[in-house]
């Protein structure tokens, strides 16, 4: 099969590949991400990259997707262009897996610290022809040792070397009543911990001191495995495809654990070998393909996952490169499509104690909603699809630089971006002010229809009337002008976002109306709403109010908490109570299935309206 050699820019990155391999599949092999949501299946458009050299000729999908100005001046879509020959393949910024902005802070519970993992100094009775105890047992008789038992053969191994190597003067290691390891002399260096939120589409990583509780360094990454679709669903598919997909699934996220690792020890100038201990939530999905378990079963009903309940696992098991005898502890799961990540979010925010009523709603690519009660907690997940991420609308992208984030409206429109770079898109944030802004002067109507040029409201400031164009399905409203782009960009919302809007936004209301309604209360009870994940804490909250995504309550019943089920892992790594906690939450949640609620399709219907929402709308 001929070989061609491919160089990617502006890396100058080259690689040799077989002749036809996609520009996707050339740039993956150079170890670049690129952004790919619908997996690789060219339906979303996002992949664009330049392409210098002999590739396919576009089909009708690009055609429509990119247009034939941008195909003139060599753009392509990297799943679709096969490259025939040498060639150079221009990766702009914009379409990149990098870190982007990503919420690592949230919510902070106070509880006493009480980790499974002690480092223990023991002085150890050296062995005599009257005391002819085993190298092992003598070690345990220690005092502060006493009821632990050694963690596997390679360790046994292990200390008759290291006792008399340091005079019977160690250092041990137990954990949760395991002997976990064996230091020569007293080592001063704490045992360390690690805390991960792995989320759809973002990565945090925690590095604790589990004497001290204090949190030594945080690191995050896009989640690599959005090269082979945006949500859960396009990943469960992948994963089905072949006896390999999993594996590739798995091998991703594994790679971008280990690198936020990396940068954190490196950070906090520590060593990977100290971690005794790492804390894991995450959606269902993501909790399977993290510990390699067939996620096949969520995707079909009744969505039923491999497991729900916490577990211990050995972390060389899943191929982490930590200390030999380190272990892995996951949070429980609750359903299919509410994960650890929820369990997370209500154990930080204290959600089952909480006093009144108090809604938390992590939003994210789907919504996971959870309502506490009189002690009562009930969830449900909503198919907010990733039009929040920005995958479905059309120049929509990730909160990373250049991404328009905050739009307001005076005489003409005012833009913010990420990072104050020139515009390259429209995030989740920006996206719901730019709706905000255009029901309020008018340019879209409640029902989600937007007006064309010929249509514009009485009144209208004319630089605002002037970016108005098309008309029916076909209108569009240009937030960024060529003439306003150094590069000669243009930003646009058109009609068909406002609908990808709608359908995210009102399938979240309904969430939350209907688990309202099953604690026989009504918004006017709801005393705090309570915002978690990226998208929570960067979303106006008078915005997402006049759309009517939540519930119309005084903002100051309405808080942003960070990432909260990144707090949650954090809570679980430096306490055990915490962890019965985490799994008494997790068997008192009531889940709802949505599909299954005769009332969802109506409640979902009344929430499609782009206006305040309270008790007698939604």
């Amino acid at each position: 099969m001929e070989r061609i050699r491919v160089t990617i820019q502006p890396e100058q990155r080259t690689v040799e590949v077989a002749a036809g391999t996609t520009a996707l599949d050339a740039i993956e092999a150079a170890g670049i991400g690129l952004e790919a949501p619908c997996g690789g299946r060219g339906r979303c458009g996002k992949c664009r990259v330049m392409v210098r050299g002999p590739a396919s000729t576009p089909r009708a999908t690009e055609r429509r997707l990119l247009g034939e100005a941008e195909i003139a001046h060599g753009a392509r879509l990297a799943c679709r262009a096969r490259l025939q020959g040498d060639a150079e393949v221009l990766v702009p910024e914009e379409a990149r897996l990098g870190r982007g902005s990503i919420v690592a802070d949230g919510v902070e519970r106070q509880v006493a610290l009480d980790p499974a993992v002690r480092k223990i100094f023991a002085a150890v009775p050296e062995p005599s022809l009257e005391d002819q105890r085993g190298d092992v047992e003598r070690l345990l008789a220690t005092a502060d040792l006493a009821g632990c038992v050694p963690d596997g053969i390679e360790l046994a191994r292990r200390v008759p070397r290291v006792l008399r190597s340091s005079k019977f003067r160690v250092t041990a290691v137990a954990i949760d009543g395991l002997l976990a390891g064996v230091e020569r002399g007293r080592v001063s260096a704490n045992p360390l911990g690690m805390a991960f939120d792995i989320g759809t589409t973002t990565v945090v990583g925690y590095l604790m001191d589990l004497r001290t509780g204090q949190q030594l360094a945080v690191g995050s990454r896009l989640n690599p495995q959005s090269r082979y679709g945006a949500d859960v669903v396009s990943r469960i598919e992948f994963a089905g495809q072949s006896p390999e997909g999993l594996t590739t699934l798995n091998r991703a996220i594994l790679g971008a654990l280990d690198e936020i690792i990396d940068e954190t020890c490196e950070a906090a100038q520590m060593r990977r070998r100290f971690i005794y201990e790492v804390a894991v939530v995450g959606n269902t999905a993501m909790h399977h393909l993290f510990l390699r378990l067939p996620p096949e079963s969520l995707a079909v009903i009744p969505y039923v996952p491999v497991l729900t309940s916490p577990r211990y696992v050995p972390t060389q098991s899943v191929g982490m490169r930590l200390h030999p005898n380190a272990r892995i502890y996951t949070l429980p799961n609750i359903a299919g499509f509410v994960g650890a990540d929820t369990v997370g979010v209500a154990l930080a925010s204290n959600l089952a104690a909480s006093p009144g009523l108090t809604v938390a709603v992590d939003i994210g690519t789907n919504g996971e909603v959870v309502a506490a009660a009189d002690g009562r907690l009930l969830a449900c997940s909503t198919a907010a699809g990733p039009a929040f991420e920005g995958a479905r609308i059309s120049q929509g992208v990730r909160g990373t630089e250049g991404a328009i984030d905050a739009v307001a409206f005076g005489d003409d429109v005012r833009i913010h971006t990420i990072g104050d770079a020139p515009a390259v898109g429209i995030c989740g944030s920006g996206l719901i002010d730019a709706v905000a802004e255009l029901r309020r002067v008018g340019v879209v109507e409640e029902m989600g229809r937007m007006l064309g040029r010929e249509e514009a409201p009485a009144g209208l400031p004319a630089a605002l009337r002037d970016r108005m164009e098309g008309s029916g399905g076909e209108a569009r409203f240009l937030l960024v002008r060529p003439d306003e782009h150094p590069a000669g960009r243009l930003v646009a919302l058109t009609s068909r976002d406002v609908r990808e809007l709608q359908l995210a936004k009102g399938a979240l209301y309904a969430g939350i109306d209907i688990l309202l309604r099953r604690l026989g209360a009504g918004v006017a009870q709801v005393d705090e709403l309570l915002l978690a994940g990226a998208f929570g804490n960067y979303v106006r909250r008078e915005s997402a109010v006049g759309i009517g995504m939540i519930p119309a309550l005084g903002l100051s019943r309405i808080r942003s908490i960070g990432n909260a089920a990144g707090s949650g892992a954090k809570l679980a790594l430096l306490s055990r109570a915490m962890r019965a906690e985490a799994a008494e939450i997790a068997r008192k949640v009531e889940y709802v299935e949505l599909s299954n609620d005769s009332a969802f399709y109506d409640r979902f219907t009344g929430a499609m309206a782009l206006a305040p929402m309270g008790e007698d709308r939604g």
